[in-house]
């Protein structure tokens, strides 16, 4: 008489699914725009010329957040096209920066 002994057992674990960076990046942006909208409700401003340039400019960053984020997640050339993007962004702040210091409007 022999022992019936088993070597080996297939077990499958279930694990949660863990959240992306990409994922989680792009949900972080859905509070931070849906927030900064949502600022528009709670402290109207004042004519809707201002209301549609503010919306205007919380849509365009957020069209420019989308982009970058999932640009940088196709691999090795998306990482270098938003490093390149990002750093023509801070030129052209800085170059701003300093025109508008110098150039300023009379009000």
């Amino acid at each position: 008489m022999e022992p019936n002994v088993q070597t080996s057992q297939n077990v499958e674990f279930v694990t949660k699914k863990e959240v992306s960076m990409r994922k989680l990046l792009n949900i972080i942006g859905i509070f931070i725009f849906g927030g900064l909208a949502i600022t528009n409700v709670t402290n109207p401003l004042l004519s809707s010329e201002l209301t549609r340039e503010f919306l205007l400019f919380i849509g365009g960053t957020a069209i420019i957040y989308y982009f970058l984020v999932n640009i940088y997640f196709i691999g090795q050339i998306g990482r270098k096209i938003v490093l390149i993007i990002l750093s023509l962004l801070v030129c052209f702040s800085i170059f701003m920066a300093f025109y508008l210091a110098t150039n300023s409007i009379p009000h």
